[in-house]
């Protein structure tokens, strides 16, 4: 299976190239060819921007600068510089196939297979029989397909793991309501064993006090002898004394009387000589 393809081949300057160039703007291209086959990447670019700034709207400066970006991951800036060869008039059909993969494998490598795949598409577009961007054009296609399964699954697990955190949030509100429905109804309850204690209390202190309450003369007190007897008022002592002395004064003039009638009867039999 092909490997993935980034076209580093580097445009070199030749007489019979067909494009216009200073003659300081070649030296600079020649230079930094040199310095990027030797991987050192920045001293290319330094060289590539010299050249533009002699010309700056050289195919072979914008074309090779932009590889020098790619490989520093300057993705952003190296697609500025292919697709100025892109749009430049004096640029092959071969140059802006090459410019349109790289761009692909910039956005490919950046994880945003749509772009990659659209570029690529471009580029075959240009040059058909290019077998390595057709292989990256089908796993740029691949790789988009299997984001958006996998964003649809994300999706579903979210919508999923939404329901289960509403359900659970529903189960421990309904929990909660029924905890607190449990505890009013333990509090009614004990309130209501509070105020069926008090009540009885209360009717037990009633009792008591109407007891307390109740009229003297109709309490049942004991004598000095032991007896439940009512106590007499004042004036039924007093009637029951003068009763009693009037009855023992009867008794001693029934006394006088009998005496007197014995004595009577005496005399009476004596003879009267």
């Amino acid at each position: 299976m092909p490997q993935l393809k980034f076209i580093f081949i580097l445009v070199t300057v030749t007489v019979f190239s067909g494009f216009g160039y200073g003659q300081n703007s070649k030296d600079y291209v020649i230079r930094g060819n040199k310095e990027y086959n030797q991987d050192d990447y920045q001293k290319a670019e330094a060289q590539y921007r010299t050249a533009l700034s002699e010309e700056e709207n050289s195919v072979k400066a914008n074309y090779n600068l932009g590889n020098a970006l790619y490989q520093q991951k300057k993705y952003d800036q190296s697609r500025t510089h292919f697709d100025k060869v892109i749009q430049n008039g004096s640029a092959s059909n071969s140059d802006k196939a090459s410019a349109y993969h790289n761009i692909g494998k910039s956005y490919l490598d950046e994880k945003n297979y749509e772009k990659a795949a659209e570029n690529f598409k471009n580029a075959l577009k240009l040059n058909p029989n290019d077998n390595e961007t057709r292989y990256n054009y089908a796993l740029a296609k691949k790789k988009m397909e299997e984001k958006q399964k996998e964003n649809q699954k994300n999706n579903q697990d979210s919508k999923d793991k939404n329901k289960n955190k509403s359900d659970n949030q529903n189960q421990d509100k309904n929990k909660n309501q029924n905890s607190d429905k449990d505890k009013q109804n333990r509090q009614q309850d004990q309130q209501e064993d509070k105020n069926q204690k008090d009540n009885q209390q209360n009717g037990n202190n009633d009792r008591n006090k109407k007891d307390d309450q109740s009229d003297p003369n109709q309490q049942i007190q004991k004598g000095e002898d032991g007896s439940n007897e009512q106590p007499k008022s004042m004036d039924e002592q007093r009637q029951e004394d003068m009763l009693d002395a009037l009855g023992q004064q009867e008794r001693e003039t029934l006394r006088k009387i009998m005496s007197q009638k014995t004595k009577g009867k005496r005399t009476k039999n004596q003879k009267d000589w």
